[in-house]
């Protein structure tokens, strides 16, 4: 399952290196994904503000300044 998680959130920053916006991945990839669990959160880190997406796995997509990351 791990591996699945890492997957989406490679396709998700390729989307943004071809030039999509969050609102565009969130829309196309994640909204309806089978992992996704809920909407996104405002959160923040060390980093700076981030969204948090929660997974059916318990784990959460992050989305900050550099990009998506698992949590």
């Amino acid at each position: 399952m791990a591996d699945n998680v890492e997957k989406l959130v490679r396709e998700c920053n390729q989307s943004r290196s071809k030039g999509a916006d969050f609102p565009t991945i969130w829309q196309t990839m994640l909204k309806g994904h089978s992992y996704v669990s809920g909407k996104p959160v405002q959160d923040r880190d060390e980093h700076g503000p981030l969204l948090s997406i929660p997974l059916i796995t318990g784990r959460h997509i992050l989305f900050g300044g550099s990009g998506f990351r698992a949590d």
